[in-house]
Formats: C-alpha cells, sequence, structure tokens
C-alpha cells in the first residue's frame, strides 16, 4: 500500500484524473455537450479528493530533508482545484473547475520530475505562525491564478466583442464578461487579506528565526513588491470602483510576478527558500 501511494505514484494516480478532466472538457467545450462537461467536472472533483486524501495521510512526509518542490507545486494544485470547486458551485458552471483542472494538470507534470528538489526547513518554523504563513499564502496564490484566467478569459472576450468578431465555437459557452470580472473580482478581494495575513506571518516570524524582520532575500523582496502590486488593486476594486479590463491587466502581471517568485527566485537564486536537489 506504502509503495502504490508513494509520493511518485499518487503524483501519477492524480495526473491521471486531471489529465482525463481537462481533454474531456476541452471536448465538451468544442462539442458544446453538457453531459461531457459534467462528467469532465465530475472526475476533476474525484482527482481532487484523491489528492486530498494523499495529502492528508501525509505521503510527501516520506521525503526527506523538507518540502520538495514536488509536493509544494502539488499542494498549489490542490488549492487551484478548491477553488474551481467553490466557483463551480456559486456561479454553477464548469468552466472554473475545468481550466483549474487543466492548471493542476500543468503543475503536476512539473511536479513529477521536482520531487527530490527539496527547500529545508528549519525545526523552529513548525510552529502556528509559520502554518498560517504557508496555508495563507497557498490559498492566495490558487485564487491569484483563477483571478488571472478570469482576466485573461475577459480580456479576449471583451476584444472579439469590441471587434464585432465572432468567438469560435468552443468558446461560445464561456461565461459572460460580467461572470467573469466577478470572478476576478471576488478573488482579488479574498486572495489580498490572506497574501497580506501570509506576508505579514512570515516577517514576524523571521525575527527569532533570522534576526531580523526583513533579511534581505530575494523572495521577501519580490513578495514585497507583489503585494505592493495586488494592494493597488485591492484599493481599485474597494474603493475606486474599478472594472473590466484594469484590474485584468493587473491581476495577470501579479500572477507572472508570483511565477518569477515561485521558479526563478526558489531554483535560481540564493535564498533560505530556495530548492536545492537531495
Amino acid at each position: 500500500m506504502t509503495s502504490l501511494l508513494s509520493p511518485a505514484s499518487s503524483t501519477l494516480l492524480t495526473l491521471v484524473l486531471y489529465a482525463f478532466a481537462g481533454v474531456a472538457g476541452m471536448l465538451g467545450m468544442i462539442l458544446k455537450n453538457q453531459t461531457i462537461r459534467v462528467v469532465a467536472a465530475t472526475v476533476a472533483t474525484c482527482g481532487f479528493i484523491l489528492q486530498t486524501v494523499i495529502l492528508f495521510m501525509g505521503f510527501h512526509a516520506q521525503t526527506a530533508g523538507g518540502l520538495s518542490l514536488g509536493a509544494y507545486l502539488q499542494m498549489m494544485a490542490w488549492f487551484v482545484m478548491l477553488c474551481g470547486l467553490v466557483l463551480w458551485i456559486k456561479i454553477h458552471q464548469e468552466i472554473p473547475l475545468l481550466f483549474g483542472a487543466l492548471l493542476s494538470l500543468v503543475l503536476f507534470c512539473f511536479s513529477a520530475r521536482s520531487l527530490q528538489l527539496v527547500v529545508h526547513v528549519p525545526g523552529s518554523l513548525h510552529a502556528p505562525f509559520y502554518a498560517l504563513h504557508i496555508g495563507a499564502l497557498y490559498i492566495s496564490l490558487a485564487l491569484i491564478a483563477i483571478s488571472c484566467v478570469a482576466g485573461l478569459l475577459f480580456l479576449y472576450l471583451d476584444k472579439r466583442l469590441k471587434a464585432r468578431k465572432p468567438l469560435p465555437h468552443f468558446l461560445r459557452d464561456l461565461p459572460a464578461l460580467n461572470i467573469l470580472d466577478s470572478i476576478n473580482s471576488s478573488a482579488t478581494l479574498a486572495g489580498f487579506p490572506l497574501f497580506t495575513t501570509g506576508i505579514v506571518c512570515g516577517l514576524i516570524y523571521a525575527k527569532p528565526v533570522y534576526g531580523a524582520t526583513l533579511t534581505g532575500d530575494p523572495k521577501e523582496l519580490i513578495s514585497l513588491v507583489i503585494w505592493a502590486c495586488f494592494a493597488v488593486i485591492f484599493y481599485g476594486r474597494v474603493c475606486r470602483g474599478w472594472r473590466g479590463r484594469k484590474p485584468a491587466r493587473l491581476m495577470a502581471l501579479v500572477f507572472v510576478l508570483c511565477l518569477f517568485s515561485i521558479v526563478g527566485v526558489n531554483l535560481f537564486m540564493n535564498s533560505h527558500h530556495a530548492f536545492t536537489r537531495i
């Protein structure tokens, strides 16, 4: 049983379910077949449940030395799927969940080759502040990803409509512009407080662990840049009534910065967040 549900095997099982859900979902959109889309969403949900069981049973704890990049990406995929499921329930459309399955599939493909890249976690970090730091950032990053996808779809759909160009056949079931903007807005309004919580907890706990609240670590600096950009969007949404293209473009920028933080900083820069091969 342990070998069957090892990190590598569990990665493969969940990847297959997400791959089926993503491909079937796109096929359902192309054929405009509601039944296929529902089946795809159901399979995606099964993949999410399987991944939840795997995470709760702690199979990735078998990786010696700390949290692997593969486990990091798979946990990110889990939160993306969680957000997709919530949106499916909220707006009664499978599109967010199906795009979530595709994004999770990409994350799992990268994770399969990264289970031996580990960020070493000091024993002193196993504390509530650290758990809150990681959990809040995971959820906020998943919301940023969902917001980015909704924003990009909004920009594409808005451009086609203003140019009076017909949509490709398989995209005619996309949610309306106001729904895409609502998804972008909801993810932003929920994501910014969580991102702020994660940053604040990290800074508070950095003092006793690293000797200073701000250590000049590249991860800290890029995270503060992301927070500042995110704060501008949050302020614009709440206080200025921003809608449509501007917040959609800015959330895409925030997502790109997050990718740079995860890939560029964690893999290629000298940081206490960096992943090293074991």
